[in-house]
């Protein structure tokens, strides 16, 4: 989730609450504290020769070449260990990392191990963001012997720093080309691509009315074409219709044309995705929406939306097409109110987040009612905001419920088998939890949304990552079967992210407006069996599809 670390959108709510013409120097300048701990070694080579406090020592060194943090010198760590009793003999957790960098005053620490192996060995790393106590990366660099592994890690350190972006302003523009307050020493390259925004409107929670942040409005991309070591000048690839990009405008790097993907991650095998087509508009008629925020895709490639103003499901083939709908206002069986999302197993039954019935309905392919289960309340089979449903590859049902921020998970039967989560920052709780999706490995993802995370969970509920990064409210998730790679869409920011399965931006699309490719509060994603991403462009009263080439 650098300049400086700092600048990530984790901390954009704070951030974007500083008019531009009131920055100060202090905020262009300042760089995110870090700290390196004594990695733990495991396994008879490594415990022997001491892998893990060499390799610390090694990462420390590359952080501090590297010119975009505040790394704490490795003495400084230790005395303030010491003092505090922090007992830090190793491989330490996320909530212990979290209390060490609060008394350090370190945005971020970083963590792991050496194992070693008869034939080989590996690096495991991950950095810990103090604030939320989550995991921002979990990496893992192998090697036969210890020379080869510790001659890998300064490229293994720059491969983790791209993972962060950088982010700036910019402060000059001159005919063609465009000055930021960034350069060498914040790891700016030539030929970089900057995505450039501005803030718009106040963004609230849909429940509450607590205003989380402010928009994003895309405005353009720039790339770097000359770097010094502290500015960096650009040149405009691309700008949104209507927009002009300006002195004062902020700027995100992204992965782009000229900023290669480490081999390690991949895309879909058969392209890079685009867009593709769209259909819908506001209204009651068939093949009309208003505002959908739920979207599924069935093994058939079938398209499940969950009109939830019209209070109805929409089903489309994977061209827009229209096949049948069911559902209408009200309380009785098979009838819905305000539903917000859609699941479809593998045997095609149809599972809706009836949310403000506060009960999930379980339709067959042709909308029959099946069977529901659900009623208002805090205790088990009971939903107090029913925001998001997904179905498992072995048939189980999981939900989240935004205001009583858990999982709650059923079988297909409905009988109820377990749930985890509760109201905190921490990791494994939740604060407004909205989309959710699962893996054909089990694996639960959720967009807790508040806390601009998603966090991903084995089937029974163990926690196992924290992804996070330029989130500002993430609404929903989905995962490309085939590839493993994640889409997650955030409503505030009117887009979405390919990311590789630790959570490495690969791509981005989308941006506030209402043109192909752009979107205004999409609260639904989903993917398909081939592929393809269909995105609830929620505000927009419509459906907008992606595709490989």
């Amino acid at each position: 989730m650098h300049r400086s670390i700092g600048r990530i959108l984790l901390v954009v709510v704070l951030s974007w609450c500083v008019c531009i013409g009131g920055m100060s120097p202090v905020y262009a300048a300042k760089k995110t504290r870090i700290a390196v701990v004594d990695l733990d070694s495991q396994g008879d080579k490594a415990k022997e020769d001491e892998l893990g406090t060499m390799a610390s020592q090694l990462l420390t060194a590359e952080f501090v070449k590297g010119g975009r943090f505040d790394v704490i010198e490795r003495q400084a760590l230790k005395k303030i260990v010491e003092e505090q009793q922090l007992g830090l003999t190793g491989l330490v957790d996320a909530n212990t990392a979290a209390q060490l960098g609060r008394v350090l005053g370190a945005t971020y620490i970083v963590t792991g191990s050496v194992i070693s192996y008869p034939r080989g060995m590996d690096l495991v790393v991950k950095i810990v963001e103090t604030e939320s106590a989550s995991i921002k990366v979990a990496d893992r660099l192998s090697a036969g012997t210890s020379s080869e592994l510790f001659r890998k890690i300064p490229g293994f350190v720059s491969q983790i720093t791209d993972q962060f972006p950088l982010r700036g302003i910019i402060i000059q523009k001159k005919e063609k080309s465009y000055t930021i307050d960034m350069g060498k020493q914040e790891g700016v390259k030539k030929g970089m691509n900057f995505e450039v925004y501005q803030e718009g409107q106040p963004i609230k929670h849909p429940m509450t009315g607590e205003i989380l942040g402010t928009e994003k409005i895309r405005i353009g991309l720039i790339r770097i074409i000359d770097v010094q070591e502290k500015i960096a000048v650009a040149s405009v690839v691309k700008k949104e219709p209507k927009q002009a990009i300006d002195v004062g405008n902020r700027v995100l790097s992204v992965t782009g044309p000229s900023q290669s993907v480490p081999a390690t991650y991949t895309r879909s095998s058969t392209g890079a995705l685009r867009y593709s087509q769209s259909w819908g508009r506001k209204g009651t008629g068939t093949a009309d929406f208003n505002l959908p925020y739920g979207i599924a895709a069935d093994a058939e490639g079938h398209v499940y939306v969950a009109d939830t103003y019209n209070n109805r499901i929409q089903v489309f083939n994977s061209n827009g097409t229209f096949l049948r709908s069911w559902g209408q206002k009200g309380t009785g069986q098979g009838q819905l109110l305000l539903p917000y999302d859609v699941a479809v197993d593998r045997q095609g039954n149809v599972y809706v987040a009836d949310t403000y019935n506060f009960r999930i309905q379980k339709f067959d392919t042709s909308g029959r009612v099946v069977l529901q289960w659900g009623r208002k309340g805090a205790g088990i089979s009971e939903f107090a905001f029913l925001s998001g449903v997904a179905v498992g590859p072995e048939g189980s049902v999981y939900t989240t419920d935004a205001k009583m921020n858990r999982i709650q998970v059923f079988n297909g039967d409905g009988r109820y088998l377990r749930s985890w989560g509760q109201a905190g920052k921490e990791t494994g709780n939740f604060v407004a939890p909205m989309g959710i999706t699962v893996d054909n490995s089990g694996n639960v993802y959720v967009a807790d949304s508040k806390m601009q995370r998603v966090q991903v969970f084995g089937s029974r509920g163990n926690f196992k990552n924290a992804i996070t990064g330029t989130m500002v409210y993430p609404v929903d998730v989905t995962v490309d079967q085939s590839s493993g790679n994640l889409y997650v869409l955030d409503g505030a920011s009117h887009s979405f992210w390919e990311m590789s399965p630790v959570g490495q931006i690969l791509m981005t699309f989308g941006g506030a407006g209402s043109s192909s490719a752009q979107f205004i509060k999409p609260y639904g994603i989903c993917a398909d069996d081939a592929g393809n991403i269909f995105v609830a462009d929620t505000a927009n009263c419509r459906i907008q599809k992606f595709s490989r080439e």
